[in-house]
């Protein structure tokens, strides 16, 4: 029901985002001593959200067709930045990332609490 919402669908966009970014800055914070390994990144969520079809059918997996919404499976294009590991940008990231969750859990909070205002259920 939830995700008929376009906010909602912004929002869930915006985490998969985030937790995706944590997931390669977690990456390259562990392989930062590993010969031979650069660092990669990804593009900002508001460069990657305007590059998707708005209306694109997304799945979990390949077989599964009927999905609108992906939650498992990331659309987020990851980039090799063929420089080695930064730790302390790496941990600058790490802190930007943290606040990006923060913002996708507040919009989730504010629009049900507009939902619930709408049905009269405070």
């Amino acid at each position: 029901m939830f995700e008929n919402i376009g906010t909602f669908r912004v929002a869930t966009d915006l985490m998969s985002h985030a937790t995706a970014r944590q997931n390669v800055t977690a990456l390259n914070i562990s392989n930062a001593e590993t010969p031979g390994y650069t660092a990669r990144e990804m593009r900002d969520f508001e460069m990657s959200y305007s590059a998707r079809q708005p209306m694109a059918m997304n799945s979990t997996r390949d077989d599964h067709f009927g999905s609108f919404i992906s939650s498992a499976k990331s659309n987020f294009d990851q980039m090799d930045t063929k420089a080695p590991v930064d730790l302390e940008q790496e941990l600058l990231n790490s802190a930007q990332i943290e606040g990006d969750h923060q913002r996708a859990l507040n919009v989730y909070r504010s629009t049900l609490g507009i939902l619930r205002s709408s049905l009269g259920k405070m």
